[in-house]
């Protein structure tokens, strides 16, 4: 199981192609699809994983081999890869949207995640598809991106790369800690955190230096607007803490926090349109809850009141 868990890391290996879309500079964009396929699968499943991915003659093909995972990630536990993927420059839209075309295979990590993750390491302007033909958890989605930093030139940071997979894990496990959660989904809070990272670039922009304070200040307004202050733990929220305290010292940001920003606020407008009622309902839970909360003080207030009353009307 381990092996096809790491295995699942060259899902988005992706990302090892876009380097020519992680920079700002339009010479540096992603100019041509590209499929890349993992290295172990037979003629069948190879044939199989295109049709999953609309893979046709116009893709260039690269392969993901075990080595290259290992180069790039330290882990030489992999035995085979057979996790796929597709990365198109758009060329007229803006943004990162990712597309999971086997989610019956790809258990743990949702679109949002990919996505939130994409911004973080400095991803720009692509479409991603992600497939599996067997079930993997799909954590490892960054790992080859080095591989394609290497061999483009491309200066994008190290360290916002691992922040950027770190980050994929710390939702996932928030996710699945608060599953079957009343008023929480994953929507909801990859909402919040590409709303956090706005922010965060909106500040950055007018030439501010934040504070652990101000992140924190920023994390805690935007759980609360969303709903998930009551929802989330101290130890969850610390940890979305640290998130964009690593958001906010990226390179990728300070060197294009407008940029940046466009690209969070296209990845919560694009949750808000598909998934407005999963992220309603966390709002609402978290409004019945502070009426509930009114309607006690009131009801103690009225019936303090009554025993004022009765004890005056003793009097009489």
């Amino acid at each position: 199981m381990n092996k096809k868990l790491i295995a699942s890391g060259t899902i988005a290996s992706i990302l090892l192609l876009n380097t020519g879309g992680v920079a700002f500079a339009d010479s540096n964009k992603l100019n041509e699809d590209i499929f890349i396929k993992g290295a172990d699968l037979n003629s069948q499943q190879l044939e199989e994983t295109k049709k999953k991915l609309d893979v046709d003659d116009g893709y260039k093909e690269i392969s993901i081999t075990t080595n290259d995972v290992a180069k790039y990630t330290g882990n030489n536990n992999l035995s085979f890869i057979h996790s796929s993927a597709t990365i198109t420059p758009k060329k007229f839209k803006k943004g990162v949207t990712v597309d999971i075309e086997t989610p019956e295979n790809i258990t743990r990590i949702t679109k949002e995640q990919y996505t939130n993750a994409a911004i973080t390491a400095g991803i720009q302007d692509s479409e991603i598809k992600v497939a599996s033909i067997d079930k993997v958890t799909g954590e490892g989605a960054l790992t080859g991106i080095y591989k394609a930093y290497e061999e483009n030139g491309n200066s994008l940071n190290k360290d916002d790369v691992q922040n950027a997979n770190k980050e994929m894990n710390d939702l996932a496990s928030i996710s699945e800690q608060n599953k079957g959660q009343k008023g929480y989904s994953d929507e909801a809070l990859n909402n919040a955190i590409a709303e956090m990272k706005k922010e965060i670039a909106s500040e950055k922009q007018d030439g501010k230096n934040l504070t652990r304070e101000d992140i924190s200040k920023i994390v805690n307004d935007i759980l609360k607007e969303n709903g998930l202050n009551k929802i989330l733990s101290d130890n969850q929220i610390n940890v979305i803490n640290n998130i964009m305290v690593n958001v906010s010292n990226s390179e990728i940001l300070n060197k294009d926090p407008k940029a940046y920003e466009k690209q969070a606020k296209d990845l919560a407008s694009n949750i808000k349109d598909k998934a407005g009622n999963l992220l309603d309902k966390a709002k609402e839970l978290n409004t019945e809850e502070n009426r509930n909360l009114l309607q006690k003080i009131w009801d103690s207030i009225v019936e303090f009141l009554k025993k004022i009353i009765n004890w005056l009307l003793s009097w009489f």
